[in-house]
């Protein structure tokens, strides 16, 4: 039986259809995508275009020096004996020369680095023992429910974070004993960072952590509560939610006979957790870096809380600033000056650079290469 003409003009329509639909779709998709890969590269080309004053006039010097000044600084006219000159008319003291205005990343990286390491102590032991407990332990029921709280601290917006630190975290960290009465039920009193000057002074060898030489002497760092280490907590509690979803997933991924076969051995519930973390610490690993990035790359929580004060310290006690700090806080400054804004730019493109690095190479640890197996042998 012949099919009808109608039949006939429906397949060629729907030949039609799939000759130019499938084609147009790859091409669609195919655009998708490269309109990614151009405006990541358009964001680079930018940024190194707008860094391109400060480039020139700081080169390498830009990545080791710690100094940044925004302003010429006077450099006075001395005597003989190494005392100011004063002008006789006015009785003020004369300027010999301007030192120009420098710029340098090395105190932003270093509070980066310090931030982001005090987060990740306080994130990875909580992520990690968050997870074996919705993986290994956690009744289903509860595994849902856990599962959401913990997630939802990554939709808090960061300036709440920013607020609960500056008027809670900070003040009872470093602040005076009336938040006793508050935090009373609490293990630790509040005052902490005080009690930590205390504690250290009688230890030798701890004197970088409560003191700093200010005009040659050696003075106590005082407790405010507004510091690296105060930034650097709020920064774990951000990260955790992070590190805790995808390391559940990686230790969800780990096959059963894995976990039995260890079991069948002889092995202890807590030997079992072990080979299990052994297994699959790759994407572990890239799970912590994922969380760095965020840590490193945080800006309203960090300026609320430290501040931006560019300045290289050894103590977690002392204020600080990181580049996302540095950006958000000097920016508006930096519109009517060319190299401050040069330098804000440079260190906004070391930054992205930074975090990408950490995203390629945590991407590659979680959902890389089939290097998860290899690693446990």
């Amino acid at each position: 039986m012949n099919p009808a003409p109608a039949e006939i003009d429906a397949k060629l329509i729907g030949r039609g259809r799939r000759a130019y639909g499938e084609p147009a779709l790859h091409l669609a998709a195919a655009a998708s995508a490269l309109m990614i890969l151009l405006m990541l590269a358009s964001l680079l080309v930018v940024l190194f275009v707008a860094a391109a004053p400060s480039i020139r006039r700081f080169g390498g010097d830009f990545l080791v020096s710690s100094a940044w000044r925004a302003n010429p600084l006077p450099i006075l006219k001395l005597n003989a004996k190494g005392k100011p000159i004063r002008d006789p008319r006015t009785g003020m003291k004369v300027v010999d020369r301007y030192d120009p205005p420098r710029f340098g990343a090395l105190a932003s990286i270093s509070g980066t680095a310090q931030t982001s390491t005090i987060a990740l102590i306080m994130a990875v032991p909580l992520s990690l023992g968050a997870s074996l407990y919705l993986v290994r332990i956690a009744p289903l029921w509860m595994v849902t429910p856990i599962s959401f709280l913990i997630e939802f601290l990554a939709a808090i917006p960061s300036i709440a974070y920013g607020l609960w630190g500056m008027f809670v975290l900070g003040p009872w960290m470093g602040g005076p004993a009336r938040w006793d009465r508050i935090f009373g039920f609490l293990p630790f009193p509040a005052g902490i960072e005080s009690r930590f000057v205390s504690i250290f002074r009688r230890i030798p060898g701890f004197g970088w952590i409560i003191e700093q030489r200010v005009s040659g002497k050696l003075v106590s760092i005082p407790a405010t509560g507004r510091d690296i280490l105060v930034a650097g907590i709020i920064l774990g509690i951000m990260v955790i939610p992070i590190i805790t979803a995808i390391s559940r997933d990686v230790l969800r991924s780990v096959p059963r006979a894995q976990m039995e076969g260890t079991i069948a051995l002889g092995a202890t519930w807590w030997q079992s957790c072990v080979e299990m973390i052994k297994f699959s610490r790759s994407g572990l690993f890239g799970a912590i870096i994922l969380g760095l990035a965020r840590a490193a790359g945080e800006t309203m929580a960090v300026l609320m809380v430290m501040g931006s004060t560019p300045m290289v310290t050894a103590s977690p006690l002392n204020a600080g600033a990181t580049m996302a700090s540095t950006l958000a806080g000097e920016f508006p400054e930096a519109a009517t000056n060319d190299l401050h804004r040069g330098a804000l730019m440079e260190l906004a493109l070391i930054l992205l650079v930074m975090s990408l690095i950490f995203n390629v190479v945590a991407r590659y640890l979680v959902v890389g290469k089939n290097i998860r197996t290899a690693a446990a042998h």
